[in-house]
């Protein structure tokens, strides 16, 4: 491991809760492997306090930028400088980079990242029938993500109609010939269904779905990364369902992540 020493770069990762993130312990073996003399640090910060912290970001000129997880993303896509196209698209932003003039500059990656997992399991969005729940920042960047692979019907649920509602007419206007559902039609072929909210998240033994509704041939996917197999993906598993974890995805989105912070060849 490298020494921590007054000439190392950090990278912060900001949310609350944020003892179960997976990222930084992800990044330091990258770090590691390639000799880059950085460090991730995981950071608890309330709602109140983002501004502030983000803020002070400006002023750290050693530091490459930030991680952002739940349930800043949203607020973190507003407070940047400088937004990408996907950001501006979903409206939640979970990579920020610090420019040497100390703005800030966001991006998304949880789409991405998600859609490459699935495909390193043996999975094509492509003219696949799909069930998302949730729709805070990380399951609007997934529903965008899967649209733009080519999914054909994508049925969009969350506990919180508003915000359902709001992703929904976004999704709509960008991608007015694919099918954007609130509701299970009769014919719906579930071949992915993907829980993009807390439920499951420390051990919760909460399902966000009832598995017996699904076919046995439907890919059962999480995004929580701790604990890696929560309580619904365990049950999917003994039903015979093939699974995806939490942490597939934080692996998958490691480059793009690296890549847009440290500024790599990334366009906005």
């Amino acid at each position: 491991m490298i020494p921590v020493t007054g000439a190392t770069r950090f990278i912060v990762m900001l949310g609350d809760p944020i003892a179960q993130v997976k990222t930084p312990t992800v990044f330091q073996e990258w770090a590691a492997a390639n000799g880059q003399d950085i460090i991730m640090v995981p950071m608890r910060v309330s709602s109140a306090d983002l501004s502030v912290t983000l803020q002070a970001i400006r002023g750290w000129a050693n530091c490459c930028g930030a991680v952002i997880t739940y349930p800043h993303k949203q607020a973190a896509a507003a407070a940047v400088d400088h937004a990408s196209r996907a950001v501006r698209m979903v409206g939640a932003c979970n990579v920020i980079r610090r420019e040497p003039d100390g703005r800030l500059s966001g991006d998304i990656t949880d789409g991405a990242g998600f859609v490459a997992a699935l495909r390193s399991n043996g999975f094509d969005p492509l003219g696949k029938d799909i069930h998302l729940i949730g729709a805070g920042g990380a399951g609007s960047a997934i529903a965008f993500a899967l649209l733009e692979a080519g999914t054909a019907r994508l049925v969009l649920r969350d506990q919180r109609p508003k915000q359902a509602e709001t992703l929904f007419s976004e999704l709509k206007e960008l991608f007015p010939k694919v099918p954007v559902l609130t509701e299970l039609p009769d014919n719906f072929n579930c071949a992915l269904i993907c829980n993009a909210t807390p439920v499951g998240m420390g051990g919760d033994a909460a399902h966000p779905w009832p598995l017996e509704t699904l076919p046995q041939s439907c890919l059962v996917a999480d995004i929580v990364p701790d604990p890696p197999m929560t309580a619904w993906l365990i049950a999917a598993e003994k039903c015979g369902h093939k699974v995806q974890t939490g942490p597939d995805m934080v692996k998958a989105q490691l480059p793009a992540v690296v890549g847009y912070i440290l500024n790599h060849s990334q366009q906005t």
